[in-house]
């Protein structure tokens, strides 16, 4: 009977677990840090701590032992007992006992229990956060910043501004016969005599004049989408044109329920939009990985699962391969 990974999975939902006749390991949220020197940022957790006067059997401890191994309550406190005192044995020995996921016991010099937490972190909503270090920020004194704004904002000044105006004459003086060439010419030609002046205004309605045509006419009714219309046909009949409406493509991901019994799952992504994560997981499933949409969490995102476990340690153990793939992967608790 492992009584210790029960022991980690009680930590992960409650604050407190009591192991009757030993102790009862404290779980104490540490919000995010920031080091002042060595600039790393540390993502919230809860940190573990071991207070031997709790000692009084709670019942959580046996209650889950009981549910997960199929026993009887009484039988799960007889697990429990031989726990503690193999424990204890280890312990008189000088040895230091590991409890997997949550720390290590041992006597100090005065033979007080002492404890030593591992370095899991036990808040759900830390899942996937690691610490990570950036570099310090270096900006330039104010003085200088300033300094060089102000003679950014000046512009050029010109050194002949006499320069600039003989341009000017010299442009006026090309254009001027340009523009009188513009105007004599069409007055003293017949360029623009047969020109409609009323056709150059472009808010004028021009009435076109269709000649008329007598010839035998058949009606034939054309049916659009909505709206019958009739068209005149001469001589010939016109055949309307159908269009060929291609099926789209309904092919969808199919999404996984999710199965009580398996608690933990590899998350690969979630997304606000389905359609996105339908995209992700035919990619996933590219590159041969058993993956499928699970579900909404409880903020509305779509979860992208590529493993379903029914232990913490299992899920563990192959996030390890998956991350070798999907660096981002980190484990979800149902």
């Amino acid at each position: 009977m492992n009584v210790e990974k029960h022991i980690g999975e009680l930590l992960y939902d409650h604050n407190c677990v009591i192991v009757p006749d030993l102790g009862g390991f404290v779980a104490n949220y540490a919000p995010a840090k920031i080091h002042p020197t060595q600039h790393t940022f540390t993502p919230p957790s809860k940190s573990i701590v071991f207070n031997i006067n709790l000692k009084n059997n709670d019942g959580l401890l046996a209650n889950q032992i009981a549910a997960f191994e199929k026993k009887t309550y009484s039988e799960a406190l007889k697990y429990i007992d031989y726990f503690v005192k193999e424990i204890n044995i280890q312990l008189k020995k000088g040895a230091k006992v590991k409890i997997d996921e949550v720390g290590t016991l041992f006597l100090d010099v005065e033979k007080n229990i002492q404890f030593e937490p591992a370095t899991t972190n036990f808040l759900l909503d830390a899942f996937g956060l690691s610490s990570f270090h950036s570099p310090a920020i270096k900006r330039d004194a104010i003085a200088k910043r300033i300094i060089e704004k102000e003679f950014k904002d000046r512009g050029p000044i010109p050194a002949e501004k006499k320069k600039s105006k003989v341009k000017r004459y010299v442009a006026v003086a090309i254009a001027l016969p340009l523009l009188f060439a513009m105007v004599w010419i069409p007055l003293k030609t017949d360029l623009l005599k047969n020109v409609n002046y009323a056709d150059l205004n472009p808010f004028s309605k021009k009435e076109v004049k269709i000649p008329e045509v007598k010839t035998n006419t058949t009606v034939v009714p054309l049916v659009s989408d909505t709206i019958a219309k009739k068209v005149i046909v001469y001589d010939t009949v016109v055949v309307p044109v159908t269009k060929t409406l291609v099926a789209a493509d309904t092919t969808a991901v199919v999404k996984n329920e999710i199965n009580l019994n398996y608690k933990f799952h590899l998350v690969a992504g979630c997304f606000q939009i389905e359609e996105n994560a339908t995209k992700f997981v035919k990619t996933l499933q590219s590159q041969n990985l058993n993956a499928a949409i699970i579900g909404q969490n409880n903020k509305g995102l779509y979860v992208v699962s590529c493993g379903d476990f029914l232990t913490r340690k299992d899920a563990l153990n192959e996030l390890s391969n998956l991350r070798k793939v999907q660096p981002n992967a980190w484990l979800y608790r149902n």
